[in-house]
């Protein structure tokens, strides 16, 4: 084994097992879903098509609304700060009203001349998710140095085991054939796609019910 290899393997393996999100862990969490986001998503060069400061606007919206809202009243799990969901809880739950709306003004005033086509997406994505209570997946992104080493598929798997165990299903949308391919294997179905406005990318909703069926 090579001392990167090494390396790599031993810094996977001190990032432990998935957790609670706590606000320590928001900075580390804020940068690792930018800097995914920012490279390796199309979402993020939809909305930031500068890449001066894409990832650098990703990291304080990122964090801001873990603290604002997500870590009150959503719930949000990390292996190690370097991968990390975050979940919007169903209307009907304590808390779920403070996510009626995806993104306020302000929010979408940092996305520039982006924030028209960004809200328009939005209000699509918004639209086409399935009617009643549901655990929306918001976000799931895994620091870029620990791709493809199984983080994602650990922390999701994790977090569909609480939602069978609460017999609650899941939904979400997400932007690649590649990202459907790996929802798919989790019991995620396909139920609408549409095409983001302003030239953004394909998005894919799809939806889970509990034990994956």
């Amino acid at each position: 084994m090579s001392e990167e290899r090494r390396t790599s393997a031993a810094a996977l393996a001190s990032l432990g097992e998935p957790r609670p999100l706590t606000g320590e862990d928001v900075e580390r969490a804020a940068s690792s879903i930018a800097r995914a986001f920012a490279w390796h998503e199309p979402w993020g060069e939809w909305v930031l098509p500068d890449p001066a400061d894409r990832e650098q606007k990703l990291v304080k919206l990122v964090a801001d609304d873990l603290r604002d809202r997500f870590l009150s009243h959503g719930e949000c799990w990390t292996i190690g700060g370097a991968c990390t969901t975050v979940w919007i809880p169903p209307p009907s739950a304590p808390g779920g009203d403070v996510f009626a709306a995806r993104r306020g003004d302000e929010e979408y005033a940092v996305y520039g001349e982006r924030g028209a086509a960004l809200r328009a997406g939005d209000e699509l994505v918004d639209g086409l998710r399935p009617e009643g209570d549901h655990w929306y997946l918001d976000t799931i992104a895994t620091d870029p140095r620990f791709r493809r080493r199984g983080l994602g598929a650990r922390l999701l798997d994790h977090d569909l085991a609480i939602r069978d165990s609460r017999g609650q299903s899941c939904a979400l949308d997400t932007h690649t054939p590649e990202n459907v391919a790996f929802y798919e294997r989790r019991g995620f179905r396909v139920t609408a796609d549409a095409k983001l406005p302003g030239g953004g990318p394909d998005v894919y909703v799809m939806v889970r019910e509990a034990g994956g069926e």
